[in-house]
C-alpha cells in the first residue's frame, strides 16, 4: 500500500485532484480517496487507507460490503452507507462521499497508484 512522509508534503493537493479525476472524471478535491488536511503552521496530515494488517473496516461492516483484495474493495450494491467502516478505521483513512453516500476508500487505482505518480515531492510512496 502507501507510505507517507508528511514532512515532504507541500499541500499542493495534486494527489487529491488526480484521485478524483481517475475515479470520477472530476477536477475536485471533494471526491478524493486521499486527503491532505492542512492546518498551517502545523505539518499537514495526509489521510488515506494504509491497509492495516487487521482490516478493521472490513470486519466492522455489517453488510459484508468490504473485502480485502490486495486493497479494500467496496461492493456498492451491498453498502448502505451506515459508516461502521469509517468508525472502525484506526488511521482516519477515508470518509463518506457526499454525492453517493458511500465510503471513499483507496483502491490503489487498481495498482496504478496515481497519487504516487503525480506527487511532485514524493511525499507519497508505495510501501515496499
Amino acid at each position: 500500500m502507501l507510505k507517507l512522509n508528511r514532512s515532504l508534503c507541500t499541500e499542493s493537493q495534486i494527489c487529491m485532484i488526480i484521485c478524483s479525476w481517475t475515479h470520477f472524471g472530476e477536477n475536485t478535491t471533494k471526491r478524493s480517496r486521499i486527503f491532505v488536511d492542512a492546518k498551517w503552521p502545523e505539518m499537514p496530515a495526509v489521510n488515506v487507507c494504509l491497509a492495516c494488517p487487521n482490516h478493521e473496516c472490513v470486519t466492522a461492516c455489517p453488510h459484508d460490503a468490504l473485502s480485502w483484495q490486495n486493497w479494500i474493495q467496496l461492493d456498492e450494491n451491498c453498502c448502505d452507507g451506515c459508516g461502521a467502516c469509517l468508525e472502525a478505521c484506526p488511521v482516519n483513512g477515508f470518509h463518506m462521499d457526499s454525492s453517493s453516500g458511500l465510503p471513499l476508500i483507496c483502491d490503489t487505482c487498481e495498482g496504478q497508484f496515481q497519487c504516487v505518480q503525480w506527487c511532485p515531492t514524493k511525499a507519497i510512496r508505495i510501501k515496499e
